[in-house]
């Protein structure tokens, strides 16, 4: 199941969300003075104990997961809390605000580990159902499917997406500002093809980046100004306490650090305080993501007629 689905388009909708009709005033007028949205950004950083979900992931590499990762627990728990405070699924355009009627992420592969190697991006698209069991396999058959031993340019099975850069990239410069140009209009008013927004980058719930792979900390990414990206997350590298406890003892934690740039013009604060805590609840607790949710939540939309007094 997807968000809205079964939801005809009306006027005002786009192809890849329906607009949000029930905004208060504050909400209405916010996106036309802050335009841009660099003017909207808040940053968000949280530090969440995975002790326990180191446990977790050895167990679980013994049984039904055998590769699991921190990263994908991580981006896991990030679709299940979309699914849960769906406001975070929304986006702004052309000052308006719409609820994206899918929810798809956004991730950079590196082939290689040195300064020459390629990146690839992959965007797999999941459902509302979805459990731990179904993202990690989402991922995996998408970065499955690169060859690691080549660079893009030379991959014959490259994907959609990098069959895209690799086509705009060879533009001369005048060509190539025209074509992007025009891009950034269509998409200005809804008008790109479905097929260029289903596997672009931009136009998806969040983008996530993994700094601890390469030994780095948590940063707060830059958005694009282009598409409908709402949220940009990163995962830092591991550290090590050694916490005292009461009876004189240290207890050893793990942590990591997880850092957000978000759209504030998309989603309340208070949407992204929810969210927030239940990605740590999800991070540390990820026994939680095995089982599909116990209720699907739909973004309410719709402006609600109110009942004249007798």
């Amino acid at each position: 199941m997807k968000p809205h689905e079964g939801r005809k388009r009306r006027w005002g909708d786009r192809k890849d969300g329906f607009r949000v009709r029930n905004v208060d005033p504050m909400t209405r007028l916010e996106p036309y003075i802050m335009s841009k949205k660099m003017d909207g950004w808040v940053l968000f950083a949280d530090e969440v104990d995975i002790t326990h979900t180191e446990e977790f992931i050895r167990e679980m590499r013994k049984g039904d997961l055998p590769k699991l990762t921190l990263y994908e627990i991580v981006f896991a728990a990030m679709v299940r809390t979309w699914v849960d405070v769906p406001e975070l699924n929304r986006f702004v355009k052309h000052s308006k605000l719409f609820s994206r009627n899918y929810i798809k992420a956004a991730m950079t592969v590196m082939r290689g580990m040195s300064r020459e190697s390629d990146r690839t991006l992959i965007v797999p698209q999941f459902e509302c159902e979805d459990t731990l069991y179904d993202v990690v396999r989402r991922i995996e058959e998408e970065t499955g499917a690169i060859d690691m031993n080549v660079s893009v340019e030379e991959d014959e099975n490259k994907n959609a997406i990098d069959g895209l850069e690799t086509a705009f990239s060879v533009l001369p410069d005048f060509l190539l500002s025209i074509a992007i140009g025009f891009v950034k209009f269509l998409d200005r008013y809804g008008l790109l093809p479905k097929k260029l927004t289903d596997i672009s980058p931009f136009h998806t719930s969040f983008f996530i980046t993994n700094m601890g792979s390469i030994g780095l900390d948590a940063v707060y990414h830059h958005m694009y100004e282009f598409g409908t990206l709402s949220a940009f997350a990163a995962i830092g590298r591991k550290r090590v306490t050694f916490e005292p406890q009461e009876d004189g003892t240290k207890k050893r934690t793990v942590k990591i650090k997880l850092q957000f740039v978000v759209d504030e013009r998309a989603a309340d604060g208070f949407s992204y305080a929810v969210g927030f805590r239940k990605i740590r609840s999800y991070v540390s607790h990820p026994e939680q993501l095995l089982v599909p949710p116990e209720n699907v939540v739909f973004d309410k939309i719709d402006k609600v007629k109110k009942k004249k007094k007798k």
